[in-house]
């Protein structure tokens, strides 16, 4: 039979049963319980104020968007516009370029050959096109001409046979090719015009043609892929390099439709990057798009910020979250 316990006592009054009492004395659990609450409230009022920490990050109406994923805004394959090796190149991978920077030079030896020739040829046209030496003359020509035609048409009203017709007739035949002769010459200046204007055209093109064998930056970014050699023979429309603008990026994510409200383009953005703690780890942006697609499978949709990564602290393809601030 198994032997029932017994409550000890102390005088005439009975004490509660102790079930540690085979280890601690009867008055030892009411110091360890002493020593223990103190520590419990401790540790209660750590845990509160670290979730009221935490909600104060947020204000009531601020969004979350968790995961989000940085994207490039930018990236573009810089083609070859002329056709020709490749002769110098003047940039390396990861090197940060701006708008308009030459990056490399196709030989360009025969187009500014063809620039030098349309140089020349320019300045033939203006030569001839500033001469007008032969419009002179033919202005006086045709001023003495028609002075002639009138003293003989004034000399027959008064002698009727003085000068004679044939002489009459000789000096109207000079008369109509000097005209003819300044019309001529008339012309042919307005072509030397003409001439000189094409010419200036043909310099500009041919400086064009030069310009297009520089490879220059179409926009602000990092070398990240050298495609082509020097060396190579390239054509127009092959790619050389691999530009990436990096001073601004991407954050999409998906937001539950429900939560999607009228304004929301242009409101503030705080981005956190995962596993980082404090402000090093929080970079400020602004929402540019929402879409007005809804996915039928789980009701969300894309969200898309801004952010600025002057300081080159971002890399697209890292996970963060984003915080939508209420404005």
């Amino acid at each position: 039979m198994d032997t029932p316990r017994r409550t000890p006592t102390t005088g005439s009054k009975a004490l509660p049963w102790n079930p540690l009492s085979h280890l601690l004395p009867s008055g030892s659990i009411f110091f360890l319980l002493r020593l223990v609450a103190p520590v419990t409230i401790v540790a209660v009022t750590i845990v509160c104020s670290l979730g009221m920490v935490g909600s104060a990050l947020l204000e009531p109406d601020d969004l979350t968007v968790s995961p989000v994923l940085l994207k490039v805004i930018e990236e573009v394959e810089v083609p070859a516009l002329q056709e020709g090796p490749i002769h110098e190149i003047l940039v390396r991978e990861g090197q940060v370029v701006g708008v308009g920077e030459p990056l490399m030079q196709i030989d360009d030896q025969r187009a500014r050959f063809r620039k030098n020739q349309a140089e020349i040829e320019f300045g033939i046209a203006i030569k001839k096109a500033s001469n007008t030496s032969e419009v002179k003359l033919a202005e006086v020509e045709s001023r003495v001409a028609a002075a002639s035609l009138q003293r003989a048409m004034d000399s027959r009203k008064r002698f009727p046979d003085t000068p004679s017709q044939a002489e009459v007739d000789e000096i109207e035949l000079r008369f109509a090719n000097a005209t003819q002769h300044l019309e001529e010459a008339s012309n042919n200046f307005q072509l030397a015009e003409l001439a000189r204007d094409l010419a200036e055209k043909n310099v500009a093109i041919a400086s064009f043609e030069v310009e297009r064998h520089k490879i220059k930056a179409p926009i602000q970014g990092a070398v990240i892929e050298m495609i082509a050699r020097r060396g190579e023979w390239v054509r127009p429309g092959e790619p050389l390099l691999r530009l990436m603008r990096i001073d601004r990026l991407r954050v999409e994510g998906f937001l539950n439709r429900e939560l999607v409200r009228a304004g929301l383009e242009g409101c503030p953005v705080t981005v956190i990057l995962e596993g980082t703690e404090g402000d090093k780890g929080r970079f400020p942006g602004k929402i540019v798009f929402v879409s007005l697609e809804v996915d039928p499978g789980d009701r969300t949709q894309r969200v898309v910020a801004e952010v600025d990564n002057s300081k080159q602290l971002l890399a697209p393809g890292l996970r963060a979250k984003m915080i939508i601030h209420a404005r």
